[in-house]
């Protein structure tokens, strides 16, 4: 008798705990085979004051605005009666967003209120929502699950926080900048160690090849490469450090993640983190973060901006004449293992989740 009411009990309360999906859209075939991890999409800054933001992921549009009550919101930038877009509405004081076309009002993407049309059922139909996740002053959203409808594609996902974050040591600068490449060509070119000799002016030309890698997985979505190379006699590690040999590690964490640390005399110096995700099939965004331990007054803030402005407008120029019909090339190295082991994972995890997509032309 106890065993029957257990398990009658354990059957209410899952019932209880299903949530009734709602008709939504449009249809989940335009978002389900992106990659369902966390996608970086901004600062949490960048959204405030109940201000509606627009952002196109992979060809979709995606309207995120903070409420009155400070909760972020992801929602399908099209209206469900004439696809206007509503990040061009506005947020009522009730938190509906209200369309700009003929004021349907939905609340977390679910219709509320149809102007002139009481007798339209409410609460079952509207447009989908995607889950989102506001950490280390970054919004991230997982654009491949409707949460409305239960409908698209989901797996576990821990969002990667660097350590220098949480280290009072280090202080950190951000910026974006929108580029006309592939987003992958930008994440696999920043994991590429070997180019920034060549590329880049502050590189070692003089000794541009590491005398040491090693490669190590972290876990199915991330992996790390360690480079040992001679420092350069310009570089900001001998000027500054005076240090004989530099260290770098090189880490990827799915979907759009790369963490670069520079070593001097073994001292950890600089930490630069990049995030890029499509805008559509040659258009990304790429947010990147620079954390460091030494000049660390708001003073020197400027230099780093300034740093991070040409190193990008460098990479940019190689990237802008990579050839689009042979863009993975026809060979690799031992130098390439890092982006070689990034393209790995995402297939497998591709191939896992039955995911068909473009965004990932390998």
């Amino acid at each position: 008798m106890i065993k029957v009411l257990y398990i009658l009990l354990v059957y209410l309360s899952v019932v209880i705990s299903i949530k009734p999906s709602i008709n939504t859209k449009p249809s989940s075939k335009y978002y389900k085979n992106f990659l369902p991890l966390f996608w970086k999409v901004g600062k949490s800054s960048d959204f405030k004051d109940t201000k509606l933001r627009k952002i196109i992921f992979n060809g979709f549009p995606i309207c995120i605005y903070r409420d009155h009550e400070e909760k972020i919101t992801a929602i399908s930038d099209i209206c469900i009666h004439r696809s206007a877009s509503l990040s061009t509405g506005k947020l009522l004081n009730n938190n509906c967003l209200q369309c700009p076309y003929h004021g349907w009002e939905y609340k977390c993407g679910v219709v509320k209120n149809v102007p002139g049309c009481p007798e339209m059922s409410k609460d079952s139909f509207g447009i989908p929502r995607f889950e989102v996740n506001e950490t280390n002053g970054d919004i991230f959203i997982r654009p491949s699950f409707d949460v409305n409808s239960q409908k698209g594609t989901i797996t576990n996902h821990t969002i990667f926080t660097p350590p220098e974050a949480l280290d009072s040591n280090y202080v950190r600068i951000s910026g974006e900048l929108k580029i006309k490449r592939p987003h992958y060509l930008i994440t696999e070119n920043v994991l590429d160690m070997l180019h920034v000799s060549y590329v880049h002016s502050f590189g070692n030309n003089l000794s541009p090849i590491p005398f040491k890698i090693e490669y190590n997985d972290l876990d199915e979505y991330s992996g790390k490469t360690t480079f040992h190379y001679t420092a350069g006699e310009t570089s900001m590690s001998k000027i500054i450090g005076g240090a004989k040999y530099v260290k770098v590690e090189n880490e990827f964490y799915l979907p759009d993640t790369t963490v670069t640390r520079v070593y001097a005399n073994d001292q950890l110096s600089k930490t630069i983190i990049t995030h890029c995700y499509p805008i559509g099939k040659n258009e990304s965004i790429l947010h990147y973060d620079l954390y460091r331990n030494f000049l660390s007054i708001p003073l020197f803030d400027d230099f780093f901006q300034w740093q991070m402005k040409v190193t990008l407008k460098e990479d940019i120029g190689i990237l802008n004449n990579i050839y689009d019909p042979h863009i993975r090339g026809f060979m690799s190295t031992k130098f390439d293992i890092t982006q070689i082991k990034y393209r790995e994972k995402v297939k497998r995890l591709k191939r896992n989740m039955n995911i068909i997509d473009d965004c990932y032309n390998f």
